[in-house]
């Protein structure tokens, strides 16, 4: 077993032993990749990368076919690497990726990737690695995603979830780990000009009809040549829902922007707005701008 920091860093329930929960997750989420797998599904002789592997959680359940075919993890984080690299590798096959693509593959080398608990967390770039995956993987290979959708929505900002209101919406943008939302619609429109969505699955519902608080997956199939990030990215004008995301997220960045001011009061509200800026990608644009309105026309 890792290290505490590093069996909590991918996840936590108050109350629970870290590294109970690290284990039993992990298993709960090697048996669902393998439900949305076809039933003839082999690892013999395949290639598989677990895309944010963190300190191998998912991963090290899969020891037993590692043997058979070749089992990849990368995450950003180089401590949970090492430890992978001095603990499980071999049979396990880890490396550090960086912020940006690309990942150190051939085209079409990878016969199927899982990505859990990260594209819940990627904002800007999420079209560059979306097409680094689509590089990676051979035609009708596997990729299978989880993502922030109804089943966590009313819990992390309490109010109901409206399906046609929601498409790709971002919280906590100038913080570490972001909250990155997304609904089925818009990753069908968006995600599926790149790949076939072959199953979405979300949350199973309770007695009172609200959806189990867990993330929602997307198995989708590789077709076709890549495309370019701006055709992932843009919208389409003949698609209203387009429109009420947008408004959507406009006003819930707008009522986090109230909440940080309001939380040091007036007086430092400036400073702290200035500071939430300064953290985010919006700080190279934000100079920029400073230095032009400094030079004058």
């Amino acid at each position: 077993m890792p290290p505490v920091e590093l069996a909590t860093r991918v996840g936590s329930v108050e109350g629970v032993d870290p590294h109970s929960f690290y284990e039993s997750e992990g298993a709960a989420v090697r048996a669902r990749i393998e439900s949305f797998l076809p039933p003839s599904w082999e690892f013999t002789g395949r290639r598989m990368l677990d895309f944010g592997c963190g300190s191998g959680r998912v991963l090290r359940h899969f020891l037993p076919e590692a043997g058979e075919g070749e089992f990849w993890g990368c995450d950003l984080h180089g401590p949970s690497i090492d430890w992978i690299q001095a603990n499980l590798s071999p049979p396990l096959r880890c490396f550090k990726n960086e912020l940006d693509p690309p990942l150190p593959f051939a085209d079409g080398y990878l016969d199927l990737i899982w990505a859990t608990s990260v594209f819940t967390h990627i904002t800007d770039n999420w079209s560059s690695w979306l097409l680094e995956l689509h590089r990676v993987l051979r035609q009708g290979g596997v990729l299978i995603a989880s993502y922030l959708g109804e089943g966590v929505w009313e819990a992390m900002l309490d109010e109901p979830y409206l399906e046609d209101e929601v498409g790709m919406i971002v919280l906590r943008h100038w913080q570490e780990g972001p909250w990155v939302f997304h609904s089925e619609w818009w990753l069908r429109a968006h995600w599926g000009r790149l790949f076939d969505v072959v199953r979405v699955s979300c949350p199973p519902r309770g007695e009172d009809g609200r959806p189990q608080v867990t993330h929602s997956y997307i198995v989708m199939r590789k077709r076709g040549a890549a495309t370019t990030r701006e055709r992932l990215e843009r919208c389409s004008l003949t698609e209203p829902r387009e429109l009420s995301a947008l408004r959507t997220n406009l006003r819930l960045l707008r009522a986090e922007i109230e909440t940080v001011l309001g939380s040091a009061g007036h007086e430092n509200s400036r400073h702290l707005l200035r500071e939430a800026v300064m953290a985010s990608p919006l700080r190279g644009p934000a100079r920029r701008l400073g230095r032009r309105l400094r030079r004058g026309p």
